[in-house]
């Protein structure tokens, strides 16, 4: 760059005695920190028009200089946004190895590993870097992790997590959204209504904000007001797999409500279990069978999605 070459040009006039072995030592540090200010400025970000351009632009910093840990971790949160998550936890392990504090490497490589599927190695890095510096972005990606990837039965911590990042972070539009789903899932729908309803404030355009809240109204027996807002979702969202989905939602709650011969009635069987604990059973069932069979597929499309269980 310009401004560095000038530099050197006036360390190569002065360098013959000792005044000039001071400036260049001076001038020198100017230049390691304008750089080391240039690659903390260079970060990826989700969905970042420019995360190929500033890759590149830290593989050559790299290259420059191995020993760069800031372009280090700036390079391993690239490639998490790039979808090369085997070399961002290799990046973020080596930045660990050198700085063994550094709370955003932890995060960084445990939300790599979750896409990876090395759940109990993600679950160490989030509540790492929960230590270090507690983020709404740690609690909710180890929340997530809970909700994704045990069938309900870690959903209890989840709520924890998501309601810690909340308070960290109160327009967290993904923590608000996953506890309202969690809020659903015991049957507190009021709490899951008011949750939803602050990710429809947060986030009007997104059409599954308005079909969130028209299932937590239905869940709570205002159907005109649920199908107000789930017809608004419809429009919003001419998918019709999203239709398909949510209707299957508006199906179990009203199946829910229809009194059980077994002497249960409301929300409950016989068995004393909810309809969403039933549900959530018969989902898991279908994964294990899926996975069992060798349908690694049909079992992960499962796990992801249950209207294809």
């Amino acid at each position: 760059m310009v401004f560095s070459d000038r530099l050197l040009r006036e360390v190569r006039i002065q360098r013959s005695g000792r005044v000039g072995c001071l400036t260049f030592v001076v001038i020198s540090a100017a230049v390691l920190t304008a750089c080391s200010e240039s690659y903390s400025a260079a970060q990826c970000e989700a969905n970042g028009s420019g995360n190929q351009h500033t890759l590149q632009s830290l593989n050559g910093s790299l290259t420059k200089d191995s020993g760069n840990t800031s372009a280090l971790l700036g390079r391993a949160r690239c490639l998490y946004f790039l979808g090369n998550y085997a070399q961002a936890v290799q990046d973020m392990s080596e930045v660990l190895r050198r700085e063994s504090k550094q709370a955003e490497a932890y995060l960084y490589r445990g939300k790599s590993l979750k896409m990876l599927g090395r759940i109990p190695e993600a679950l160490q890095d989030y509540s790492a870097a929960i230590a270090l510096r507690p983020t709404a972005d740690a609690y909710y990606g180890r929340g997530l992790t809970y909700l994704d990837e045990f069938h309900g039965a870690k959903d209890r911590e989840a709520l924890n997590d998501f309601t810690e990042a909340i308070k960290l972070d109160a327009k967290h539009v993904g923590a608000h959204q996953s506890r309202a789903q969690v809020y659903s899932h015991f049957d507190q729908f009021q709490m899951a209504l008011q949750d939803a309803e602050v990710v429809l404030k947060l986030a009007p355009d997104t059409p599954n904000a308005y079909c969130n809240v028209g299932l937590a109204h239905v869940a709570l027996g205002h159907d005109a007001e649920g199908r107000k807002f789930l017809n608004t979702c419809y429009q919003k969202d001419g998918d019709p797999q999203t239709r398909g989905y949510f209707e299957m939602e508006v199906n179990k709650v009203l199946y829910a409500r229809q009194p059980r011969r077994s002497g249960g009635g409301g929300s409950y069987g016989g068995d004393g279990k909810s309809w969403f604990d039933r549900e959530r059973e018969r989902e898991n069932n279908v994964y294990e069978s899926r996975k069992a069979s060798g349908n690694e597929a049909g079992a992960e499309a499962c796990r992801m999605d249950s209207s294809k269980c």
